[in-house]
């Protein structure tokens, strides 16, 4: 009998997955009906999300230790290679592969080099992660370097 149950059960699964991400069925109305964005959603203010709405580059509130880190590199002609910045970025213990993202993200110009701002943005995301929340696949806009919007 229970082997019966559950194989019904697991046949639910799906259909309960779609319905719960269905957006027909989600509640309408109410305070926050028009309003896109809300400050009290999942993860606002906080990882990736920190510093959208500040005036000022997220990035900036440790930009001395990012650049004091960079100054240490070496940078020729105010930039530092990928293998350089590997050197030190897997100082951090992350996993290759999301290193390899973060260099994708951080390599905005994609020239195959770092200059300070590209390595301040780094070292952000690596701070992020390491501090448990996600990167994401692309760059939010509030991160990219004012230098280079």
């Amino acid at each position: 009998m229970l082997t019966e149950d559950i194989t019904q059960l697991m046949t639910m699964v799906p259909q309960e997955e779609k319905i719960a991400f269905d957006k027909s069925n989600a509640v309408k109305g109410g305070a926050f009906e028009d309003h896109i964005d809300n400050p009290f959603g999942a993860g606002r203010g906080e990882g990736i999300d920190a510093g959208r709405d500040a005036h000022e580059w997220i990035v900036n509130q440790d930009r001395d230790k990012y650049d004091a880190v960079f100054e240490t590199l070496n940078p020729v002609d105010g930039k530092i290679t990928g293998s350089t910045a590997k050197q030190e970025m897997v100082k951090s213990k992350l996993p290759t592969s999301i290193l390899g993202k973060i260099w994708k993200l951080s390599d905005v110009d994609k020239d195959g080099m770092l200059d300070m701002d590209e390595w301040a943005l780094a070292s952000h995301l690596m701070k992020i992660k390491l501090e448990g929340h996600e990167i994401p696949n692309t760059l939010p806009d509030h991160l990219v370097p004012p230098s280079k919007r």
